[in-house]
């Protein structure tokens, strides 16, 4: 049951007088504030200054009846309450002059209004009666949309005239948005409110009630016609209803002048639609403001039935959703853009819920595996998994549900179906969504393809084998470097050789290289390895050097090492490669060949000695037979009697002649003994000794001795015979080494040269046991030797002396001896 608004008006007077006389009666002043405040709202604007000069009086009088304490009980009470009421009314009358609207500046024009006198009614309310209600409408519009509103109306001036403004109502509770202005650019825009009278002016009534609720409301006869559209509509559209009307005498609806010509079809059919049937009307579209710009509305409209059930009009709003629609349009972009993003990866993106059950596949991923995602999808929603080989399908399943049950990234690597029927190596990662709880959303994942890059490993793992096979069927030992030496590979066959692996050698405290060399290299050949493998680490130059290595049973064998650098672009040394071959029965063989070639060198040399002897005894036999014989015949002649003088003198001349031809014999042997000089050459001494040290390297290394060899730099060049000094060097040095073969311990030849005044003097010394008969080494045929035949350092000083040289023996500590020997500086040594 509905009360109309005469019961009402009629309800609130009654309250208000029996309020008074009850708070009158009762002696509480203050229960009349309430009434008097709404007083102050609902007077006319010519009633508030006498208002206000009422309660000024009652409170000075109420003061005054106070100070003479005429009523000492109420005194204070009727103080209080003419000061609430002087307090209320000058708030209440400030908020109805000025509070309507924030006002703009700029004069449009002065609009022909009716006879004013300047008096109080322009304090009371400075706007034109015509215009409060638009003005107080668009100060409502901003605060409940939070859109600035623009508005033009008349304001009262000093002299009682009317200037047209423009103002701009902002929202007082947040910041405004941006959005076109809404002014026309009329100066005097031109409305109307007329109302059509009844029926239309039901559904006009229900206009305004719904333009009271909302701040926009309109209404239409049930043709369609406008009836009602608010001056503030009318202000913002720059449109009148009769200028809209205008369209229906064209066929079209009264809506055309507002709508946007992309959306007019689309309204007009279902406006049209709404017309004939009485169906409500919603709709979104653009609405053609006063400046020309479009802006998004919802508008909603219903029928109003008369008596009898007939549409007698329509009354509706319009919402202004610009900024949502503009919102949403730019949301829908940045999807687009996003989805296009994804899109344009290339790779598979895919996502699923919390549980697993798909939800998403982006183009790349139904092109690449021709699955949908109904096809990804299994009946009971979780992931089928059909794009996955059977073989690797389980493991796959498994890896995600501990995943999804742990929450942990999920990575897998298996065989992927694709359009074409192959299946392709590929890697898939997935990663959680959480909630700001930690809660998971969702699983997004994406699929790379990785098939070149697993087959090339597969490839490269295959070559690897195949190399590693390889290194290890080859008959050697074969192992691997840092730039430092430090071991970091070793055959299968090297370690079942040594009996250990790489680490099982190694001291936290030592170092890697000093612990193998340690462990494996016969103590005797130690020095020497280490010297030539820590000269192939310093310079670079490969190593090469046979000694023998212990095996895992802890017999040494001899073995030839032989190691490399191998180097990056830049020629930096990243690693050392080497082989072992083991030569123990090449040795022995060399070994017993030498002892043979030793017993073969001795029978050679007695048969040479027995033919040199007989050859000897032959040529000296002939003239020492005929000197016998001749002194036998001149002994005869000389016993004659009487003695054959001339035939003796004869036979003695030639005893004579054959005594010369004995003496060219011995000539002959010592020239053979002696040796010819051959021309002599300006020649660089250490290239000779070099030679001399490469030739006894291998005899050296057999027999576990050392050849240190020490040269001053800046040698001066000696004038020699290469192939004589280098056999004196030879022989020197094959005599130092003779002499340590019965001794233990460090085996060392030293050879050094250096510049002595005017000569160049080299010693070859050695740790031997030393000589007996210093005095007497170098005569011929006297020897120290159980073999020697005592002509090699007579030789030696034979040559040393025809280069105008001397060698000479001195003893050397703590123990051996030292063969020292001098060559003269470009000197001219006779031939």
């Amino acid at each position: 049951m509905a009360i109309s608004r005469p019961v009402c008006l009629a309800l609130a007077l009654l309250a208000c007088i029996a309020g008074t006389v009850a708070a009158w009666r009762i002696y509480a002043p203050l229960g009349l504030a309430p009434i008097a405040a709404v007083l102050f709202l609902r007077v006319g604007a010519g009633w508030l200054l006498p208002l206000l000069g009422l309660a000024t009086a009652g409170l000075a009088v109420s003061v005054l009846v106070a100070s003479e304490a005429l009523l000492p009980n109420e005194d204070a009470t009727y103080v209080g309450f003419f000061a609430l009421i002087l307090a209320l009314g000058g708030a209440l009358t400030a908020h109805r002059t000025f509070g309507t609207a924030k006002a703009g500046s700029g004069m449009v024009g002065r609009a022909p209004t009716p006879e004013v006198t300047p008096d109080a009614s322009f304090t009371a309310h400075p706007l034109h009666p015509d215009d409060r209600m638009a003005a107080a409408l668009a100060a409502a519009r901003a605060f409940w949309t939070g859109v600035p509103q623009v508005m033009r109306y008349r304001r009262l001036q000093p002299d009682g005239s009317y200037l047209w403004v423009r103002t701009r109502s902002i929202a007082s509770h947040g910041s405004a948005v941006e959005i076109d202005e809404l002014e026309t650019t009329r100066e005097e825009p031109t409305t109307s409110d007329t109302v059509i009278a009844s029926p239309v002016a039901d559904a006009v009534h229900a206009a305004r009630t719904v333009e009271d609720l909302f701040g926009n409301g309109w209404a239409f006869d049930s043709a369609g016609r406008w009836t009602y559209l608010p001056l503030f509509a009318q202000t913002t559209l720059g449109l009148t209803p009769d200028d809209l009307n205008a369209a229906l005498e064209d066929g079209d609806i009264s809506w055309k002048r507002l709508l946007h010509p992309d959306e007019y079809e689309a309204v007009a059919a279902k406006w049209r639609h709404s017309l004939a049937t009485g169906a409500p009307f919603h709709a979104e579209f653009r609405i053609r403001r006063g400046n020309g710009v479009y802006a998004w509305a919802k508008t909603a409209a219903k029928p109003l039935l008369d008596a009898h059930g007939n549409i007698s009009g329509w009354f509706g709003t319009s919402i202004d959703i610009d900024l949502p629609k503009k919102t949403e349009a730019a949301l829908r972009a940045k999807e687009l853009q996003l989805r296009q993003l994804i899109e344009a990866v290339p790779t598979m993106i895919w996502s699923t819920t919390a549980s697993g059950t798909p939800t998403y596949a982006n183009k790349r991923f139904v092109e690449m595996t021709g699955a949908s995602l109904a096809d990804i999808t299994a009946p009971d929603g979780s992931a089928s998994l059909i794009v996955i080989h059977p073989d690797d399908r389980k493991e796959a399943r498994e890896l995600f549900r501990t995943s999804m049950e742990l929450g942990t990234p999920y990575i897998a690597t298996y065989r992927q179906l694709r359009a074409d029927g192959d299946y392709r190596w590929t890697q898939t990662r997935a990663e959680p969504l959480r909630d700001d709880t930690g809660t998971i959303l969702q699983w997004y994942g994406v699929s790379i393809d990785i098939h070149e890059r697993v087959v090339a490993e597969m490839s490269l793992r295959e070559s690897e084998h195949a190399h590693r096979q390889l290194v290890e069927t080859l008959p050697a030992l074969i192992y691997c470097a840092t730039p430092e030496g430090a071991p970091t590979y070793r055959s299968e066959k090297l370690r079942n050789y040594l009996g250990f692996g790489l680490i099982d050698k190694e001291d936290p405290e030592r170092k890697r290289l000093k612990d193998t060399l340690d462990a494996i290299i016969h103590p005797d050949d130690l020095a020497a390895v280490k010297e030539c493998y820590g000269h192939s680490l310093s310079t670079g130059e490969p190593y090469h050097m046979k000694h023998r290595l212990r095996r895992f049973d802890g017999v040494y064998r001899w073995v030839e090492t032989r190691a490399a650098a191998m180097r990056n672009a830049e020629g930096r040394i990243v690693q050392w490669n080497g082989i072992c071959l083991e030569i123990e029965d090449q040795v022995r063989a060399q070994e017993e060949l030498r002892l043979a070639q030793d017993d073969l060198a001795k029978a050679s040399q007695a048969a040479s000695l027995a033919e040199l002897s007989a050859s000897i005894a032959h040529e000296v036999n002939q003239p020492l037979a005929a000197i016998v014989a001749n002194s036998h015949t001149c002994l005869r002649w000389l016993r004659a009697e009487p003695p054959n003088y001339p035939r003796a003198m004869i036979t003695a001349e030639r005893i004579i002649r054959d005594s010369n031809a004995a003496a060219d014999v011995v000539s002959r042997i010592r020239a053979l003994f002696k040796q010819s000089v051959q021309p002599k050459m300006s020649t660089a001494l250490p290239s000779v000794i070099d030679e001399a040290r490469r030739l006894l390297a291998e005899e050296a290394s057999r027999l576990r001795i050392r050849l240190h060899v020490d040269i001053e730099d800046s040698l001066p060049r000696v004038v020699f015979d290469r192939v004589q000094l280098q056999q004196v060097l030879i022989n020197l040095i094959r005599n130092g080494m003779e002499a340590m073969e019965a001794v233990e311990g460090d085996k060392v030849v030293g050879v050094r040269v250096y510049r002595a005044g005017d000569d160049v003097q080299v010693r070859v010394s050695d740790l031997g046991a030393g000589v007996a008969f210093p005095d007497r080494i170098f005569e011929p045929f006297f020897t120290t030797k159980g073999s020697g035949m005592g002509m090699g350092l007579a030789i030696c000083r034979s040559i040393i002396e025809s280069h105008g040289g001397r060698l000479w023996i001195e003893n050397n500590e703590p123990r051996g001896a030292i063969f020292v020997f001098t060559l003269p500086v470009e000197a001219d040594v006779a031939a």
